[in-house]
């Protein structure tokens, strides 16, 4: 945790000023279709995210069930298929944006785009996690994995102003952050679990 407040503090910085400093910097240069695009998608993507996350609920339930039951197999089976279908989602949707924004870029609005989509990209998530569990229990998921997402999207951004990339070479680089997201959850989860068992174990 303490590596993860010290990598939060650039991501702090751009997620207060990014939008700021790249909004104005995209109406200086005029171009307007792209912040009108980031902010409609900002305004729509909750919705939209909502409901493609509802799959994912599905998953959670049996998860849930065994949880209930003290059954650590059901209980990590379940989670770690509900969590995967998560952060593929969320590894879509950012690679996705990125693309979309960058598709008729120049060298002259590249960078300012890559700042803008920044907040299209990972906005939502963070939104939705804020809103979600206490970050001490069931919402370090969310938390976290918003972190990786953030952290993962600001190395696109220096790959892209520095080498450039493909869609699927995006995609292998975000999924690679998402994938200790997956583990790290899947990891807490039993922790929490086993611990939970313990305790009732000690009040008999």
């Amino acid at each position: 945790m303490g590596l993860v407040a010290a990598l939060s503090i650039p991501l702090m910085v751009l997620n207060i000023l990014g939008g700021i400093v790249s909004g104005i910097w995209l109406a200086v240069l005029r171009d307007w279709g792209t912040i009108g695009l980031g902010i409609g998608l900002f305004l729509v993507s909750t919705l939209l995210l909502g409901l493609a996350l509802m799959p994912s609920l599905l998953l959670a339930a049996p998860a849930a069930l065994f949880a209930e039951r003290g059954k650590m197999i059901g209980l990590v089976f379940f989670s770690t298929l509900s969590s995967l279908y998560i952060l593929a989602l969320i590894t879509v949707w950012c690679c996705g944006i990125l693309f979309l924004f960058l598709k008729d870029a120049t060298a002259a609005n590249l960078i300012p785009r890559l700042i803008w989509s920044y907040g299209a990209a990972t906005g939502p998530w963070a939104y939705m996690a804020s809103k979600g569990p206490d970050p001490d229990a069931q919402g370090f998921g969310p938390m976290f994995a918003t972190f990786l997402a953030e952290l993962a999207y600001l190395i696109l951004m220096l790959i892209v102003i520095f080498s450039g990339i493909t869609l699927l070479g995006a995609i292998r680089v975000f999924g690679c952050f998402m994938l200790v997201g997956l583990v790290v959850q899947i990891t807490f989860l039993a922790y929490l679990q086993r611990e939970q068992q313990k305790l009732e174990r000690g009040a008999l």
